[in-house]
């Protein structure tokens, strides 16, 4: 029996209760916000619907649809406060910033048409820039086992509540590995696809090669959402032709196969002996699922991952704040002020010989994929506590992002799944990255991987339900 205090809200629980007639989107909405309350006071949100108007969308859906009408029917989600929502506050993290929303974002839009029921809106780091969750005027969102421990960012407050068991599944966006690193310190998935797959609807105007990405207890439940958000979007330039056609599956990962780990000499992980034994204990696992592991030298990735902030890629950033950076300055969060104000150093000419050291590099490291099916790397070299993140803002979250800021501009996809938990109860993921619209690779091993794990799901204390 599905209980409203612990019940897990994953997407396969809530649709067979659904089906059998033994619960009801109307319950699972009260449930929710009895959960947020009992919560108390969580910076992990910046504003909620109200608990009347979400429950009479759960009960005008009961009348009029179904889980095999709507594929997200009943499931209750969140969104990163960098989507408009009408009639609600877009914030982006910035109390200069907030402004009411006269629509709703086409791709909530869609989520919504297909049955989500939308609880609130999450914290952030301001604007996007970040990996930590604490560059914010809302409070800090913390991490699920420990309260003294970052949640991990842009999109902190979707890992918080999906991993606290608050909402089926949490919608962000993915341009240095703001929804893979939450996962990761949360113990859940995130899915971030081959940038275009889902169109950004011109909110990048300096084409920040990002994607939205969705948050999950599982990966099945990371394939259902994402689906829906896939499409292609004649008004976003970015937009892939090859979107229409794409249909995520998950598929059995070969029975023999090759995978690239970082070189033990070329591995970052900030002195954590901890997590560097628990990624040993990975590539032996996916050695006995049948991987012949290959050593690669990553220095070029991380080389290429530092570029997306400390090389003319910053201008980036600039270029889509710049007419607020440059009246509201002073209202900006000291590190994403610092950061995003590097833009204004680099030239016309900088971006464009950054950009041939990029292509150049790209050209070499996705070589590597004619020799392996797959690059498994851990999500996070480590983890902060908010106070030592709070004292070293911009050198640790460099830091977090070792492993996540090569993807989006080298144009590939990636999977964050949990991985195991540390000696002092943290949680530690893995990534599965791929090759552009080589989606079907990273949920083949990453479904695998996860359901094979027998961990809970998130801190919910719940197993992943059976197929």
């Amino acid at each position: 029996m599905w209980s409203a205090q612990t019940g897990s809200l994953d997407f396969v629980t809530l649709h067979r209760a659904y089906r059998a007639g033994t619960l009801t989107p109307a319950q699972v909405v009260e449930a929710v916000y009895a959960r947020i309350a009992a919560r108390g006071d969580d910076p992990a949100w910046i504003a909620l619907v109200p608990r009347e108007e979400a429950l009479t969308a759960a009960q005008r859906l009961t009348a009029t649809a179904s889980p095999d009408t709507h594929p997200l029917f009943g499931l209750p989600m969140a969104v990163k406060d960098s989507f408009d929502i009408a009639g609600m506050p877009t914030t982006e993290g910035c109390r200069a910033f907030a402004h009411p929303a006269e629509r709703t974002d086409p791709t909530i839009a869609r989520l919504v048409d297909a049955g989500a029921i939308l609880i609130g809106k999450n914290n952030m780091d301001q604007f996007g820039v970040g990996l930590v969750g604490v560059r914010t005027d809302y409070g800090v969102p913390r991490c699920v086992f420990d309260a003294a421990y970052i949640s991990g960012g842009s999109t902190s407050g979707g890992g918080v509540v999906v991993g606290a068991g608050l909402v089926s599944f949490a919608v962000g966006g993915d341009a240095a590995g703001s929804g893979r690193v939450p996962a990761a310190l949360n113990n859940i998935v995130g899915l971030k696809l081959t940038p275009g797959l889902i169109s950004l609807g011109g909110r990048s105007a300096a084409g920040m090669g990002a994607t939205h990405t969705v948050l999950t207890l599982t990966v099945e439940d990371a394939v259902a959402a994402t689906q829906v958000m896939i499409g292609f979007d004649p008004d976003d330039p970015q937009s892939r032709p090859e979107a229409d056609a794409t249909k995520l599956a998950i598929r059995p990962p070969p029975a023999r196969f090759r995978f690239g780990v970082p070189s033990p000499a070329t591995r970052i992980f900030h002195g954590d002996a901890e997590a560097e034994r628990l990624f040993d204990a990975a590539i032996a696992r996916l050695e006995r699922m049948g991987g012949t592991c290959i050593e690669l030298d990553y220095r070029p990735f991380h080389a290429v991952a530092k570029m997306l902030y400390e090389d003319a890629f910053i201008a980036r950033r600039y270029a889509n704040l710049r007419s607020f950076y440059d009246s509201h300055e002073a209202d900006i969060y000291p590190a994403t002020r610092t950061i995003v104000g590097w833009g204004r150093g680099y030239s016309g000419a900088d971006v464009f010989v950054a950009q041939h050291r990029l292509a150049r590099a790209k050209r070499a490291l996705l070589a590597h994929f004619d020799s392996i099916d797959v690059l498994v790397t851990p999500t996070t070299p480590t983890t902060f506590t908010v106070a030592d993140v709070e004292r070293d803002n911009i050198a640790l979250n460099a830091v977090m992002g070792s492993y996540t800021n090569f993807v989006n501009l080298l144009d590939m996809c990636a999977l964050a799944v949990p991985s195991a938990f540390r000696a002092d109860g943290l949680a530690q993921g893995i990534s599965f990255v791929a090759p552009a619209l080589c989606e079907a690779t990273i949920l083949a091993f990453g479904a695998a991987w996860h359901r094979g794990l027998g961990l809970p799901m998130g801190a919910t204390g719940n197993a992943i339900p059976a197929p």
